[in-house]
């Protein structure tokens, strides 16, 4: 009884040790499924702080507009707000609003609005401008709220730069960063996903939290793709070299 007592326990071990491992694999595939939309559509947090405020810029927008039929200027100004509010609402819900198309006309034309920091300077001046309507309390309040918005996106933006930028100290010359990247392409594709940069923005010394892998990627894949192919990184890396 001893002798099957103990195979008993070996086989308990056995399945407990697959389980785990299942697990485990589990967890990590959803973890980098999550990482992967998170940094495709963006930071939640900020994208819905800047959803709000463009969809109260639509409203307000629309109804100042038609209150302000007999004054041109503020008509005028009015009808801006409501461009820009429904641009700021394409623009963080792009997956359901802003069609392929879309996005690519605005990185041709607009690209550093598909940037982290690029949108919160947008949004900052967009911010000034509706807070320059005092005594409108209403326009004011979004104004200041969309400034907080803008200037949040903005330092997290530039704060990520700064680390990509810290990451060229550790690249001399073209044959580092042939070995960086193919050190970081496991899988040998020719390109890095999302958590691939991650692990070589920190072996390089700039361990980027969440919101600012987003801004690395926006500035580093250039078509799109989301993922960092070698020309991308290499174009990055000589740029300001």
């Amino acid at each position: 009884m001893a002798g099957y007592g103990k195979i008993d326990d070996e086989e308990v071990a056995a399945v407990g040790s697959i389980a785990v491992a299942k697990v485990k694999s589990f967890m990590a595939s959803s973890h980098l499924s999550n990482m992967k939309d998170w940094v495709g559509d963006g930071p939640i947090t900020l994208r819905a702080a800047a959803l709000f405020g463009g969809a109260m810029l639509v409203l307000t927008g629309f109804f100042g507009t038609l209150g302000s039929l007999f004054s041109p200027l503020k008509l005028i100004m009015e009808a801006y707000m409501f461009c820009f509010g429904v641009l700021i609402v394409m623009l963080e819900a792009k997956n359901n609003l802003c069609k392929d198309n879309w996005m690519n006309i605005l990185k041709k034309e607009a690209k550093f609005l598909t940037l982290l920091a690029g949108r919160g300077y947008f949004y900052i001046v967009l911010g000034t401008l509706l807070m320059a309507q005092w005594p409108d309390v209403g326009n004011f309040l979004l104004g200041l709220y969309m400034t907080c918005v803008g200037g949040l996106m903005t330092v997290v933006g530039l704060h990520a730069k700064a680390k990509m930028d810290k990451m060229k100290g550790h690249i001399k010359d073209e044959a580092a960063v042939v070995a960086a990247f193919k050190k970081a392409d496991v899988d040998q594709t020719g390109s890095l996903s999302i958590e691939q940069l991650a692990s070589l923005c920190k072996e390089l010394g700039s361990d980027l939290d969440r919101l600012e892998l987003e801004a690395a990627v926006g500035s580093l894949d250039k078509d799109g793709s989301g993922s960092v192919e070698y020309e991308e990184f290499f174009d990055w890396w000589s740029s300001t070299v």
